[in-house]
């Protein structure tokens, strides 16, 4: 499911989930954005301006691969939550 989100502040961020979430690391390579993916953690897309849009279930795989057919330089991270609930962060350039 696709959904808005509030703008992240201060290297934290809010998912649909109402799980607050922490960056991790700020670059992670293809192959660990895939195995999150896979193992079913959402999506966080931050586009320029600074909108944020959450993707789980079904809507991670699509999130990934427009990223990864960009022009524009796509940055991905991974974010944690205290639980130790993972999302993938991928952050649009202009």
């Amino acid at each position: 499911m696709r959904r808005d989100l509030a703008n992240a502040r201060m290297g934290q961020l809010v998912g649909a989930d109402w799980r607050t979430y922490s960056l991790q690391a700020n670059r992670i390579d293809a192959a660990e954005v895939e195995a999150l993916i896979e193992a079913g953690w959402p999506v966080v897309t931050y586009l320029a301006g600074g909108r944020l849009i959450w993707h789980d279930e079904e809507d991670a795989w699509p999130a990934w691969a427009d990223a990864r057919s960009a022009k524009e330089k796509v940055t991905n991270g991974r974010w944690e939550s205290p639980d130790g609930s993972l999302a993938v962060v991928l952050v649009w350039h202009e």
